[in-house]
């Protein structure tokens, strides 16, 4: 029995916002991969890729997968780029429900850029054109996102309707898995 359900897909589609409603209708926790970097390096996200770089960034990444795959009963809020490394990949279909929460980058792009949110805390998006960064790192990994159990589209959802169809397609899953 599957005992995690893994949130993966590009930066705005809805990860972190869904993560707690769908880990309350389980009754299970939910982590943000992020946020848990963020409290362990005492510093934000935009400032750890700025000052050390996307790699020791991918580097902390991986450490802080592995050790939240240890866990069980979680739904896990992934960063964009988690599914870069194969190991990461592998130990999150290892135990765990991966969804793919996607949408389109003019989509993305509006979501990043609402009140309370702007481009430029985003460092792997800081280009002259950021819908065009957008479509081409989205491109970059789609294969990868492409690998999940369930995908989603969430541009014309509501947060209820995503978490909803979410716990219906891990529900029939896992219904399936006992059975065989």
């Amino acid at each position: 029995m599957k005992d995690q359900i893994w949130l993966i897909g590009f930066s705005g589609t809805g990860k972190s916002r869904l993560a707690r409603p769908i880990a309350a209708a389980l009754d299970w926790q939910a982590v943000d991969l992020d946020a848990v970097i963020e409290a362990r390096e005492g510093d934000t996200i935009t400032n750890i890729l700025r000052t050390r770089g996307e790699a020791e960034f991918r580097r902390l990444e991986a450490q802080i997968v592995q050790e939240t795959a240890a866990m069980g009963n979680i739904v896990v809020a992934t960063g964009g780029g988690a599914v870069l490394a194969a190991a990461n990949r592998d130990v999150m279909h290892r135990r765990g429900f991966v969804v793919c929460l996607d949408a389109r980058p003019e989509t993305i792009l509006e979501r990043i850029n609402r009140p309370g949110g702007k481009i430029s805390d985003r460092p792997l998006l800081a280009a002259s054109d950021p819908l065009q960064r957008i479509v081409d790192l989205k491109a970059e990994r789609q294969a990868f996102y492409n690998e999940a159990d369930f995908i989603i589209q969430t541009d014309d959802l509501t947060p209820d309707q995503v978490t909803h169809q979410i716990l219906t397609a891990f529900r029939e899953q896992t219904a399936v898995a006992g059975t065989t």
